[in-house]
């Protein structure tokens, strides 16, 4: 269908340092994610006979990695015929089984990828059929080369690095930026110390342009963030990845679905609440919560009671978006931090701090009614040895805790029940410790409490 010649230009195209020595300006002018260096020792990595898989949402910044990755390795003097990248959502190279790709590729280089240490980059791959048996074939055949691929689809790459990878992939999740990398990447991480009239100014602007590198970097694309979300990462993931992935024939279902979990991000919801809110079947509505799992839009945190215990029926859950600017830009910016909107996006922008990692993983949410008892505590953060709480936050928007600690008795509750010595409270200026009922209130600012989440989940 494609000419050979076509072929020829789109992959010189791809990969401009055969020609210039380096990844292009647009990619270099940028500021690198901090993941970079975690994610460049599995490149320099010797011995390592592993493909490696990087996974996570639209737009947090895949493609950009790759290139910054690429863009180290000739700064490490490998030799730029040496390192392939390949886009798979091209059309030019749709007729092409990955092996075949690489070889092509390779001729084209002119790198003999028998005998020469290479890296091949394969952008989006879950676009490939098959592409899971193909990469640890290429992986067990090519011991010279090192692999690695992104891709934007949970299941589909996580069941196949299962199946098919298993001992041959790392697996990978980069998440929307956090609090602490926006800042970072902004130049402005220094200003959280100003004071914290200025920390909730920049609190703010990360709520409703925060979670994507474009919507930092690019002045364009920051002046109209609502179209650069819609357009190129909601309608995207909406209208063409899941249809094509799950064979979806309705996107109409899918799209008001979405719209809906949105707008009550951070809240808790059940089946069956779900089902009536949208009038959709229960069933439905599983499948399209798992699909919107899939494509790293939201996560769930399942309930447990005052006894940290886990119910046998998970029928209540809580949803967020794992980005707070999906919100904003699909429904209204918040305009100030006394916004009354604000309080109602803060624990969706708490969460987007612990990532789409292993620490999201191991979160619950409390609330229980016993007798005449009934409450609700924010996060609790499980062991996952001993299936026990480690810790527990209450997010707050507000000062009156911090005057008045005696209002979080539930939570002191929860605490005192699972031998929990200390509370994490945020608030949205007050720094301090009070105690009630002999458990230790530990305040601090929600956008500190922000940044430090997000830092800490970097040095790991």
């Amino acid at each position: 269908m494609f000419s050979e010649e076509m072929f020829l230009n789109r992959v010189m195209l791809d990969n401009p340092w055969w020609q210039t020595g380096d990844i292009s300006n647009d990619y270099r002018s940028v500021t690198p994610r901090l993941f970079l260096d975690s994610f460049y020792k599995y490149l320099s990595m010797d011995g390592l006979r592993r493909a490696v898989l990087l996974m996570g949402p639209r737009r947090v910044g895949k493609t950009w990695l790759l290139q910054h990755a690429i863009g180290r390795l000739l700064s490490e003097k490998v030799s730029p015929r040496h390192v392939i990248f390949l886009p798979i959502d091209v059309p030019v190279y749709h007729g092409c089984g990955l092996e075949e790709l690489v070889y092509a590729a390779s001729r084209v280089s002119g790198v003999n990828p028998k005998t020469e240490k290479m890296f091949v980059f394969f952008d989006e791959i879950q676009y490939k059929k098959d592409w899971e048996v193909s990469l640890k074939t290429l992986t067990d055949t090519y011991p010279n080369i090192r692999f690695v691929a992104s891709g934007s689809a949970a299941s589909v790459l996580a069941k196949g690095a299962r199946e098919s990878g298993a001992g041959r992939f790392t697996d990978l999740k980069l998440s929307p930026l956090s609090f602490y990398e926006y800042l970072n990447m902004k130049g402005e991480d220094e200003r959280i110390f100003e004071s914290m009239e200025s920390t909730n100014r920049l609190f703010l602007d990360y709520v409703n342009f925060g979670g994507y590198p474009e919507l930092v970097s690019n002045i364009a694309v920051r002046d109209n963030p609502r179209q650069f979300i819609q357009r190129d990462i909601v309608d995207k993931v909406l209208l063409r990845d899941l249809p094509s992935l799950y064979h979806i024939d309705d996107v109409r279902d899918l799209q008001a679905f979405f719209s809906y979990i949105a707008f009550h991000s951070g809240t808790v919801q059940s089946y069956e609440g779900l089902s009536q809110g949208v009038g959709l079947s229960k069933h439905v509505v599983s499948n399209l919560l798992q699909y919107l799992e899939d494509a790293f839009l939201i996560t769930r945190l399942n309930r447990v009671d005052i006894n940290a215990l886990s119910l046998k029926r998970a029928t209540q859950f809580k949803i967020y978006l794992t980005n707070p600017s999906l919100r904003a830009a699909m429904f209204q910016e918040v305009r100030s931090v006394d916004d009354q909107y604000f309080g109602s996006v803060i624990e969706t922008a708490v969460a987007t701090q612990f990532g789409i990692g292993e620490d999201m993983g191991q979160l619950r949410y409390a609330n229980w009614r016993v007798g005449k008892q009934q409450g609700e505590v924010d996060f609790v953060k499980i062991d996952p040895g001993l299936q026990r709480p480690v810790s527990a936050l209450e997010v707050k928007w507000s000062d009156g805790p911090f005057d008045h600690p005696a209002e979080l008795k539930e939570a002191v509750a929860f605490a005192k029940m699972n031998n929990l010595t200390r509370l994490m409270v945020t608030s949205r200026s007050q720094k301090g410790t009070k105690f009630v009922d002999n458990v230790e209130l530990k305040f601090i600012p929600t956008a500190c409490f922000a940044y430090d989440t997000g830092k800490a989940q970097l040095v790991k």
